[in-house]
C-alpha cells in the first residue's frame, strides 16, 4: 500500500519515484485523496530537488493521462504550437491559419492571459460571438472541416494540471522548470497533436529573462515532449520589445487582420517570428522540402490573402461574424478615448521595459491579476515605438486607448518611464530569433 507521505519523504531526500508511485499520486489527486498541504509539502520536494529526466516524462504522462486524450481521424498532420507568453504576442492568430493553410491541422488549445502576458483566448474573446468554450465534439468537427480551431481547455483535458497549477500558485512553485515541463507538454499531449513547436521567450517582457534560463526550459520541453513521442522543436525568440506595436485584446485583434489584409507592413518582428516558427514546424513534419521552398510558399499564402481567408472562416465557424474580414473595424470594441502619449525630449529610444507596459495594461482593466477579474477588452496601445527609433520632443510613444478622457499625470508618467531615452544612437537591430533548439 502506497502512503503520499513516504512519496513526499522520498522526494525530499532526492530519491527518485518509480513510474507507478507518479502515477498512483497522480490518480490519487484527481480522486480529491490527497490533501492540499500534502500537494504543496510535494510541490516543493520537486522544486527543491528537481525532477530527474525520466520522472519528468513520467509525471508529464500520468497528467495527460488524467482526463481524456483526444483522438484525430484526419487526412493531414497534426501540429501545434506554444508560447511561453509575452506582451503584443499574436503569433497564435496568424500561425494557426497559415499552418491551415499549408495543409495541416491544428487543433490549439490555449489559455487565458494572466499577470503581465496577454492571452490567445481573451484577444479572441473580442471578437462578437467568438465562443472559446467548445465540446471535444464540436472542437474536432471545426478543426477537421476548417483546418484549425483555437479553444479554451475543457475540464475533462488534463485535470490534474488544473490542481496542481492552483495550488503551485499559493506556494510560490511556478517558476520550476521541471514542473513547467509537465504542465505545458501534458496538455499538448492530451491535445492529439503528433507535431509540435515551442516558442519559448526571453527578455525584458517574457518570464524567462536571461537566454541560460530560457534555454534550461526549452532543452526541458524539447526533450520530455520527443520522449513522449511527439516531435518537437524550440525556438528561443526575444522579448525585450513588445512582439508588435499594438498591446490590447482587441487592438492586437485588429492589427492582425491588418497585417493579414496586406493593409499594414510595419509589423516585421510579428511576422518574421510568426513565419520563423510556421518553417520548422512544417519542415518538422515535411523534412525533405527545403526551408527556401517553405518560405516562398508561406509567403505566397499571406500575399494571396488566403491566410486571412482561414483565419475568417475559423473566426465564423467558431460562432464569430462570417464576414469578419469587411467589417472587423466596426464590430471589435472599441474605447471612447484615443489619446497621444509624448515623449518628454529628443533621441533614441534605447530602451523599453516591456513587462512595465504589460503590467500598465492589466491597471488599466486589459489584464489580469486574479483569474477571475473582468477584463476591458477595447483598452491599451497601438503605435508604440520601437527600439533604436528616433523620436522629437513631443513625438507620440504610443497612443492610449482608454475610456476617460481625463488622463492622469501619474499615469502619463508611468506610460513614459517605459521608454528610455538617449542623446546616443544605439544602431543595434533587435533580432526576434535567437536560437533554436531540437
Amino acid at each position: 500500500m502506497m502512503l503520499i507521505q513516504d512519496l513526499i519523504r522520498k522526494k525530499r531526500d532526492k530519491k527518485r519515484l518509480t513510474s507507478d508511485e507518479i502515477k498512483w499520486f497522480v490518480q490519487e489527486l484527481c480522486k480529491n485523496e490527497v490533501e492540499p498541504a500534502q500537494t504543496g509539502a510535494f510541490l516543493m520536494a520537486a522544486w527543491i530537488n528537481g525532477l530527474s529526466e525520466l520522472e519528468k516524462i513520467n509525471f508529464t504522462n500520468a497528467m495527460k493521462n488524467s482526463g481524456t486524450v483526444l483522438k484525430w481521424k484526419l487526412n493531414g498532420p497534426i501540429v501545434d504550437k506554444h508560447s511561453t507568453g509575452g506582451v503584443g504576442d499574436t503569433v497564435s492568430l496568424i500561425l494557426a491559419p497559415l499552418m491551415a493553410s499549408l495543409g495541416c491541422f491544428v487543433p490549439m488549445i490555449s489559455g487565458k492571459g494572466l499577470g503581465h502576458t496577454g492571452g490567445t483566448l481573451d484577444k479572441l474573446s473580442s471578437i462578437p460571438g467568438y465562443k472559446v468554450e467548445q465540446s471535444e465534439t464540436s472542437f474536432q468537427k471545426i478543426v477537421s472541416r476548417v483546418g484549425c480551431a483555437i479553444v479554451g481547455q475543457t475540464s475533462k483535458l488534463v485535470p490534474a494540471d488544473k490542481i496542481l497549477y492552483a495550488i503551485r500558485d499559493v506556494t510560490s512553485t511556478v517558476d520550476s522548470v521541471d514542473l513547467i515541463t509537465a504542465s505545458i507538454i501534458s496538455k499538448k499531449l492530451a491535445s492529439g497533436i503528433n507535431n509540435l513547436i515551442l516558442d519559448v521567450k526571453v527578455g525584458r517582457g517574457a518570464l524567462m529573462t536571461n537566454v541560460t534560463r530560457a534555454k534550461k526550459l526549452a532543452k526541458s520541453l524539447v526533450s520530455v515532449a520527443n520522449a513522449s513521442n511527439c516531435k518537437t522543436r524550440a525556438l528561443i525568440t526575444n522579448m525585450d520589445d513588445p512582439l508588435s506595436s499594438a498591446i490590447g485584446n482587441a487592438l492586437e485583434v485588429e492589427t492582425v487582420v491588418d497585417v493579414l489584409l496586406g493593409k499594414n507592413k510595419n509589423e516585421k518582428a510579428l511576422l518574421d517570428t510568426t513565419i520563423a516558427l510556421s518553417i520548422e514546424l512544417y519542415s518538422m513534419v515535411y523534412p525533405a522540402k527545403s526551408k527556401t521552398e517553405i518560405q516562398k510558399k508561406v509567403h505566397s499564402l499571406l500575399d494571396s490573402g488566403h491566410v486571412a481567408e482561414r483565419f475568417e472562416n475559423m473566426v465564423s465557424a467558431l460562432g464569430g461574424p462570417k464576414d469578419f474580414l469587411s467589417t472587423y473595424k466596426k464590430v471589435l470594441p472599441k474605447t471612447k478615448y484615443v489619446i497621444p502619449i509624448r515623449a518628454k525630449k529628443d533621441g533614441y529610444i534605447t530602451q523599453i521595459d516591456t513587462k512595465a507596459l504589460g503590467n500598465i495594461l492589466l491597471k488599466i482593466g486589459g489584464g489580469r491579476q486574479k483569474a477571475s477579474d473582468n477584463l476591458n477588452l477595447s483598452v491599451g496601445f497601438t503605435k508604440v515605438v520601437k527600439s533604436n527609433k528616433r523620436v522629437d520632443a513631443n513625438e507620440a510613444l504610443l497612443m492610449l486607448h482608454y475610456p476617460d478622457k481625463c488622463l492622469s499625470s501619474s499615469l502619463e508618467e508611468e506610460i513614459n518611464n517605459c521608454f528610455t531615452i538617449s542623446g546616443r544612437d544605439p544602431a543595434q537591430p533587435i533580432n526576434p530569433i535567437l536560437q533554436k533548439i531540437d
